[in-house]
């Protein structure tokens, strides 16, 4: 059976600020993209990135990306382009150390 659009998710458009930023890849966030501590109790790690300077990027929710953290589209090619509804325009995250 082939997945409706609403099955899938948009990327989260983030400007990274700070050097340093955890993504989570556990999926048991409360707060996604970013890592929150809930993968404690499993053997999964968080992905950390790291910038020299502010950089604004797709960080992927289909978890199906081949360069994931990072958005690739593919999330674009799992349905048939007639049941892709109109984008809305996303707000980037902004994520700053503490």
């Amino acid at each position: 059976m082939p997945l409706s659009y609403d099955d899938l998710i948009e990327p989260t458009i983030v400007k990274q600020v700070s050097k340093s930023v955890a993504y989570c890849r556990c999926t048991r966030t409360k707060n996604p993209p970013f890592c929150d501590g809930s993968h404690a109790e499993t053997n999964i790690q968080p992905h950390i990135i790291e910038f020299d300077e502010p950089t604004t990027i797709a960080i992927c929710r289909c978890w199906r990306s081949k360069d994931h953290p990072f958005c690739d589209g593919t999330h674009g090619r799992l349905v048939k382009p007639k049941e892709r509804p109109p984008r809305p325009q996303a707000k980037p995250a902004t994520y700053k150390d503490t």
